[in-house]
């Protein structure tokens, strides 16, 4: 029987829970919200996530942002997040066809790197949303048909993992289909956690069924009007396609509560919570490493190449074309930009390209529809080019077959399917029988495929699928159209082909299925990928309109086995890349492409022969080398010697004094007020100024106050007025004898020059936030659940609870969620603490030696990694280094002392070197291993972690300081002097004098 596959999904990911809990937490103080029909006119019962007329208080809301942007900005490294100075809130007019209403709701923004897992964030959002607050109505809106059938495709396969981790609870999923309005009955009257999935096609025009009247609904209302009395919370997911006017529209009039903005490239990023950017994810191996291979017409300079890249909207509009130039007297590839009457040959100094004037450029958003004309009547458009097309492509196919029959031979024994993704130039190219794509891959794959085993059985024609669309269901192949339905058959004709693709997503990645080769045009750019994609080959011509990124983002997730288990083997996780280009040319284009996302570039992708390192075996095959390795690989376990009557005081007492969140009611005034703010600079006596700041509302009530000011003032803590939120002061000076005062939001205001400014969000809706009445709500078993998170018995979990002073005790009954989950969080680290402290290990006699082959072998591939050179005492020719204080403790500290001939040897730990701790804490992998010389007569074996400082207490994260201290202990027990330095500490070799029984002599 064949085993079913199965994806299986990681609960416990730092960055995704940091995400979530981001979005989580802006809501901290909205009281749980009851799920009933509480929502009635005449046959219309809804169920809304929020009562109809009240509305989320935006101070509150303003306050959890910045306490959130803060929060993030302590754990971030260079990508801090603006503190916003207001409430950014969309505010606008709904669609015409819903009325001449204006509708304001706040955005809340996420952004995360291609292949971090964006979808699992956000569906594990709204499960901790119905948690935490009791929200239930959930929309998720997508800009395509490909994207819809993927999450739909997500939550199917996530259901069971979240079913584990919500205590069973249940998703009711609801495709929209506006052919089956009936179903928006479900959507309004259910209590429990619903979500609608839909695309901003179905809603954004006054013909959309949305806005009609139906039978298929009780009532007078149309659907929209059912959607709109729920209240509903809507997820954006690629939100970059929903900034024009129209889709604006659009989502207002269905009058959500809130939106959250989801995507990897946002243009617009109103109260940004979270960031993981492509830096981030590439430095923290969330994603899969880049190695590219360029192919490119390099050495065949003798026949014409021009081939036009793209059309640029430029005024007047511009054509960049590839043509061979002289330069300096050398004939080289180089792009050029030509506009109307340009003169080619004058441009290039090239006479090849005689009587090449430009006649007109044309721009359109297909790449059929980007031309350029030239006066000797030849025109070019994205898809063709002057140049041997075949020759390269037939390159470019055989490597990517070879690399993937090379890497499926490698993997097969992990239980890694490897897929690879063409992207070609033309359907027809690959449909038609007589398709150059086609028959190219076919005659390649023949001839490989004998050496390989797993290939060589096999006809081209059983390894390859194209995903395409056809005007028919039984139409022929040759009249396969691209997925841009333009249609209604063909949009219809799209969904079919995209439900084929992702329900296909597993059989893929099943040694039962023998399709690994897929070959798409644009189908695929966004909204479908897969994690076994290991290699993507670039046939098409031109990365205009199919941009770089969202053709590598399909393999950028990390790979998963036979069970369905991702592999964090970081030496696994390469995706190579195979384009129709120079390598220099296509990662200036990559790097270009993350820089107008608005976001660093990542470092750039290594040349695969650049990326090696080589062993030394001379100091491989040394004593010092294999004593120490034996050393480092003592069989240790560890004891875990609970005090449980210590730790559970410790619990009580964080708990006894811990600010349990408590239940409010909000009273709401509908009513508008302005404020006017006026800053003025009266004068400034050397390092201070003094500020007159004057306000005044729209109820006549107005305030003045004088007060001086000294450089890292804030005015908002000096006047305890939110509203001045951000007016730290910078700088005090004078410019051309006129004074000035700058503060840190960039702000600067001279004398006689106030500044001023208006504020109406802020009090817009006011709210008086107050201690509601005791209401007791059902106790959920919070003892159960806290012993299954945190593995202590449910008798220790009782005592710590009984042993709570009453007060705090109560405090369950009126906020059971939000107290359950500071409890089980504040034991947690209580818990992590009390191990750390406890935790103790033991040398066994018997060992078990890994294989140093296999840990160290003899070339070391390093794709996506910046490497230096090790020098002489470097177990490799080049060492990997992951930041700045590492780069200079090698540079500055290792080598200096190998050249001193003090350091015998060093390396860097590979990440399958591990010493394991426990799970609440995580396995440790440390940074480098050194044997030095001492005196000249001893020989040290050392480990030393680099940090950017010393002091445990000052790391980011709490866990990094919790598995050094496990690690002191640890070293400490095999005999290996451990310590923490920086690039600074030219005492890092120094050992304790216990340490001194650990050294051996020469």
């Amino acid at each position: 029987m064949t085993k079913q596959f199965k994806f299986q999904y990681n609960a416990d990911q730092h960055y995704q829970l940091d995400a979530i809990s981001s979005v989580v937490d802006l809501f901290e103080g909205v009281p749980f919200q009851e799920q009933k029909n509480i929502f009635a006119l005449t046959t219309n019962e809804v169920t809304p996530n929020f009562p109809p007329d009240e509305y989320l208080d935006e101070i509150m809301l303003l306050e959890n942002v910045q306490m959130i942007q803060e929060r993030n900005n302590t754990e971030s490294q260079g990508n801090e997040l603006d503190i916003s100075n207001d409430l950014e809130v969309d505010d606008g007019m709904v669609l015409e066809v819903a009325g001449n209403d204006s509708f304001r709701v706040p955005h809340f923004t996420v952004e995360m790197e291609t292949g971090t897992g964006k979808t699992y964030v956000y569906l594990r959002t709204l499960l901790e949303l119905k948690k935490r607050y009791g929200f239930t109505k959930f929309i998720i809106v997508v800009p395509s048909v490909a994207i819809y059938e993927g999450v739909i495709k997500s939550i199917n396969t996530m259901r069971e993992h979240f079913r584990q981790l919500y205590d069973n609870q249940g998703l009711t999923v609801i495709p929209y289909d506006s052919t089956k309005l009936g179903e928006l009955n479900t959507f309004a009257n259910s209590t429990d956690l619903t979500i609608m999935v839909m695309t901003i096609d179905a809603f954004n025009k006054a013909k959309n069924n949305m806005y009609k009247d139906t039978e298929k609904l009780q009532g007078e209302w149309k659907p929209y009007q059912y959607i709109q009395a729920t209240r509903p919370i809507i997820i954006l997911d690629e939100a970059q396609n929903f900034e024009s006017k129209t889709a604006k529209e659009a989502i207002r009039t269905l009058k959500p509560l809130f939106v959250l903005r989801y995507s990897a490239t946002h243009r617009e990023t109103p109260n940004l919570v979270y960031r993981l950017t492509p830096i981030d994810a590439f430095k923290k191996n969330l994603v899969k490493q880049i190695e590219v291979i360029g192919i490119s017409e390099l050495g065949n300079l003798n026949e014409k190449v021009l081939r036009l890249v793209e059309v640029k909207r430029t005024k007047p509009l511009t054509a960049v074309v590839k043509a061979l130039t002289y330069n300096k007297g050398e004939l080289v590839e180089q792009e050029v930009v030509l506009k109307q009457g340009d003169d080619l040959q004058a441009k290039t100094k090239n006479n090849d390209y005689a009587q090449f004037i430009v006649e007109d450029i044309r721009y359109g958003k297909k790449e059929e529809d980007q031309i350029i004309l030239f006066k000797n009547e030849i025109s070019l458009s994205n898809s063709d080019s002057m140049l041997s097309k075949e020759s390269i492509f037939r390159s470019q196919i055989e490597r990517t077959i070879r690399v993937h029959m090379e890497r499926q031979h490698t993997l097969k024994a992990e239980g890694i399917k490897v897929l690879s993704l063409f992207f070609i130039d033309r359907v027809k190219n690959f449909t038609s029988q007589d398709g150059l794509i086609r028959r190219l891959f076919d005659e390649s794959f023949e001839k490989i495929k004998h050496f390989y085993p797993d290939f060589k059985e096999l006809k081209a024609s059983e390894t390859r699928e194209g995903y395409f669309a056809r005007p028919k269901v039984d139409s022929p192949e040759e009249d396969a159209v691209d997925t841009d339905g333009r249609t209604k058959p063909q949009r219809e004709m799209e969904k079919r082909a995209f439900e084929l693709i992702m329900k296909d997503k597993e059989r893929l990645l099943s040694f039962e299925e023998p399709i690994s080769f897929i070959f798409a045009h644009s189908a695929l750019k966004e909204g479908w990928d897969n994690p076994n994609v290991f290699q993507i080959c670039t046939l098409n011509q031109t990365s205009s309109t199919i941009k770089k990124r969202q053709e590598i983002g399909r393999g950028l997730r990390l790979a998963v086995d036979q069970e369905g288990k991702r592999v964090e083997n970081h030496d696994v996780n390469v995706l190579t890349v195979i384009a129709n280009e120079q390598y220099q040319s296509f990662v200036s284009r990559l790097q270009q492409e993350y820089i107008e996302n608005g976001t660093d570039a990542p470092p750039p992708p290594k040349k695969p022969e650049q990326g090696e390192a080589k062993r030394n075996n001379t100091l491989y095959n040394s004593d010092d080398f294999m004593k120490f390795w034996k050393k480092l690989n003592k069989r240790v376990k560890y004891n875990l010697t609970v005090d449980t009557e210590s730790l559970i005081d410790k619990c009580v007492e964080r708990l006894n004094y811990f600010k349990f969140p408590s239940p409010l009611i909000e009273i709401t005034q509908g009513r508008f007020i302005m404020c006017e703010y006026r800053i003025s600079l009266i004068e400034t006596e050397g390092q201070r100024a003094k500020l007159k700041i004057q306000m005044e509302d729209s109820r006549g009530t107005t305030s003045e106050k004088e007060l001086y000011v000294e450089v890292n003032d804030d005015l908002r803590k000096i006047t305890n007025d939110e509203h001045l939120r951000g007016f730290r002061v910078l700088n005090i000076d004078k410019l051309y004898g006129e004074p000035y005062i700058k503060f840190t939001n960039e702000i600067v205001i001279k004398k006689f020059t106030p500044y001023k400014f208006f504020i109406e969000r802020a009090e817009k809706p006011k709210k008086q936030v107050e201690q509601t009445e005791k209401k007791v709500y059902p106790i959920p078993d919070f003892i159960t659940r806290t012993a299954n998170e945190t593995s202590l018995t449910k008798q220790t979990i009782l005592e710590i609870f009984t042993r709570i002073r009453d007060e705090q005790k109560e405090k369950i009954f009126y906020n059971p969620e939000g107290w359950i989950s500071a409890f089980l969080t504040q034991i947690r680290i209580t818990l992590s603490d009390h191990i750390v402290e406890n935790i103790e290990f033991k040398v066994e006699e018997a060992a078990h030696i890994p294989d140093a082959d296999v840990i160290f072998p003899e070339i070391v591939k390093h794709p996506q990694r910046e490497l230096i050179k090790s020098g002489i005492a470097g177990l490799y020719d080049k060492v990997q280094i992951d930041s700045e204080v590492e780069r200079n403790f090698i540079e500055n500290l290792i080598k200096p002392d190998a050249e001193k001939n003090n350091t015998i040897l060093y390396f860097k730990f590979p990440p399958k070197f591990k010493i394991k701790l426990p799970k609440v804490i995580g396995n440790y992998n440390p940074d480098w291993a050194i044997v030095r010389k001492y005196n000249g007569e001893l020989k040290l074996e050392l480990v030393r972690e680099t940090k950017g400082g010393v002091k445990l207490d000052e790391l980011r994260f709490p866990h990094e300081k919790r598995k050094i201290q496990c690690a002191m202990k640890y070293f400490e027990k095999i005999g290996v002097s451990y310590r923490v330095v920086t690039d600074s500490s030219y005492e890092w070799m120094d050992i304790k004098e216990s340490q001194q029984l650990s050294i051996e002599e020469i």
